[in-house]
């Protein structure tokens, strides 16, 4: 461990609190403190072994930047603030130099009635400089004035119609727009979806072209129309300020874990029981090769960890809800989150989503209740299934994802008679991107009435244990995909306009045997959202499968890596074999 310097900080979590270390005593046995929260000029003086002990236990933490260090180009400060802080500097220099007379309250209190007697400056003013000096890392630059904090920054004005804000515009220039709630939404959603920009202008650019212009259905064909829309737009500037506000363009920090002993107060542990639930998005998508055509609201699902709230799993689909499809949100808890997100262009570290696991029990609402009982779960995984909901009726996902697009009750129409803010432009990809940010930013985020799920989720698993069953990703999707009957060709194994190839039926050529003898249908466990992965099972040995991959017509003869079979528990019957096509949907 690093020894404790001068101007170091310490995060503390119980209770929650950041302190600076003011001064070290020359035989470092002790030291002065100074909370940097604190609205007082108080300095506290403790043991420098404690607080060396303090970290060594992990009940501190010592910051590797300082975030309130004040640090500023000397040649580009306004001459006003350089004399300001000069001046400030002038007291605190004279004051700080009697240490450690300085920390300690009564001869404090001495030094600075001396001071003021003789230079007239008032016993506030000191004391606002110096503690505005110990806060902000005890350099003369800390002392430079706060206008930036002027016009209650932070705050979002209120708009009255008809009047625009902020200053008028110069030459002539359009008056412009007010950026309202719904507004700032077109840009999160923008920002989110627009991975391929590779600049603020761009982005800027391609969401003027894909939001702020005239969309509507023709009535003849059922499609989207566009239209140039050259009133209404906010500017760039506008459109850069929201993006800083709103922190669109920053992803969330990674919380610092909880210290063994906090005080938390959900009972269980991680894995206990996760709760399914499902939603429509108010958001009309287009189809991904042809944006022209729209295919409806999406419905997202959503697996979360009952005493954590973690978001463990998401499924997205554009069919009516059943539990067929709401069982897929669990196949996505046992995925690698990290090489899922990075296929959709969401690239993310594996800790900011560590979930990997099946739970011991699944909370299922009753409009997705299983038609099986969950027999493929319980049996396959143990992992059981009841009705209903749990005591907390809160779902605290919903506010992210909220904040990006409105939502609907589960039973709402899949389509509207006309195009609202955000229809008409994201494909479900799209979409999924914008979910899985929504999902990060609760995961990631602490929330206003206790620590962040991620928290409480490590938490738990070091404190508590888990009841958290962890199994090979392939295995849980095969058995949790929707079964279909395929047809083997000459060209190779097609499930609609897809062909498929895999291991076992070129070692046995099937496709040579197809073209001499005719076809013959097998069956696919495949979820027709991602057609890139499928499973064949084999009917002479129920306990294996082959993972198929996309091949193109007449190119399956050539030959391929021999892929050893898996071999997993029975495979699923009951509604998986029936299960209709999926348009869309997020599955790793």
């Amino acid at each position: 461990m690093r020894t404790l310097l001068r101007n170091d900080l310490l995060q503390y979590e119980s209770p929650r609190r950041i302190v600076r270390i003011l001064w070290i005593a020359p035989d470092r046995g002790s030291a002065y403190v100074f909370d940097v929260a604190a609205r007082a000029c108080e300095a506290r003086q403790v043991r420098l072994a404690t607080l060396e002990d303090d970290v060594a236990a992990g009940r501190a933490n010592r910051l590797a930047e300082d975030p309130y260090l004040v640090a500023a180009d000397q040649a580009a400060l306004p001459p006003r603030h350089v004399e300001l802080r000069d001046r400030a500097w002038q007291i605190v220099a004279e004051l700080t130099a009697q240490e450690p007379g300085i920390y300690q309250a009564r001869r404090r209190g001495q030094l600075i009635a001396a001071y003021t007697e003789r230079h007239g400056i008032s016993h506030p003013t000191i004391y606002r400089y110096l503690r505005r000096y110990w806060q902000r890392g005890q350099t003369p630059n800390a002392l430079l004035p706060d206008y930036g904090n002027s016009g209650a920054r932070g705050k979002t004005r209120a708009s009255t119609a008809g009047i625009q804000r902020g200053r008028p515009r110069k030459d002539g220039a359009p008056p412009g727009v007010n950026v309202n709630e719904a507004m700032r939404r077109i840009f999160r959603v923008a920002a989110t979806t627009g991975v391929t920009y590779q600049s603020r202008r761009t982005l800027y650019d391609a969401m003027l072209g894909d939001f702020f212009c005239r969309r509507a259905i023709d009535a003849a064909t059922g499609r989207v129309t566009r239209a140039a829309q050259p009133e209404g737009a906010p500017s760039f500037g506008q459109f850069g300020y929201w993006l800083e506000q709103d922190k669109v363009l920053q992803p969330p920090g990674r919380p610092l874990p909880l210290p063994p002993d906090a005080a938390v107060a959900q009972s269980g542990k991680p894995g206990a029981a996760f709760r399914l639930d499902a939603v429509r998005a108010d958001v009309c998508l287009v189809a991904r090769g042809d944006r022209d055509r729209l295919v409806g609201r999406p419905v997202v699902y959503v697996a979360s960890d009952i005493f954590s709230g973690m978001v463990a799993g998401l499924y997205i689909s554009l069919e009516q809800p059943s539990w067929q499809q709401a069982v897929l949100a669990l196949a996505h808890c046992a995925a690698d989150k990290a090489r899922a997100c990075e296929r959709l262009g969401r690239p993310i570290a594996a800790a900011d989503w560590p979930c990997r696991h099946l739970p011991e029990l699944l909370v299922v609402p009753g409009a997705l209740r299983p038609l099986d009982g969950g027999g493929a779960l319980r049996n396959n995984f143990g992992v059981r299934c009841i009705s209903g909901t749990p005591e907390n009726e809160t779902l605290p996902w919903r506010a992210a994802l909220e904040r990006r697009c409105a939502l609907l009750p589960l039973q709402a129409p899949a389509t509207g008679a006309q195009l609202g803010a955000l229809d008409g432009v994201l494909d479900i990809d799209q979409f999924s991107r914008l979910v899985i940010d929504a999902a990060l930013e609760h995961n990631l985020l602490p929330a206003a009435a206790g620590p962040a799920p991620l928290q409480l989720w490590d938490w738990g698993m070091r404190q508590r244990g888990a009841a958290l069953k962890q199994y090979r990703e392939d295995l849980v999707h095969c058995l949790l995909l929707p079964v279909h009957e395929a047809l083997v060709t000459p060209e190779g194994i097609r499930l609609h306009d897809t062909y498929y190839s895999c291991a076992r039926a070129v070692e046995e050529r099937w496709f040579e045997r197809a073209r001499l003898r005719g076809r013959w249908t097998v069956r696919l466990a495949c979820d027709l959202a991602n057609v890139d992965s499928a499973y064949l099972l084999d009917p002479a040995a129920p306990l294996q499968f082959h993972r198929c991959h996309v091949t193109g017509p007449g190119s399956v003869q050539r030959p391929l890596a021999v892929m050893p079979a898996m071999r997993p528990g029975p495979a699923p019957a009951g509604p998986y074999a029936s299960y209709e096509r999926i348009v869309g949907g997020f599955v790793s």
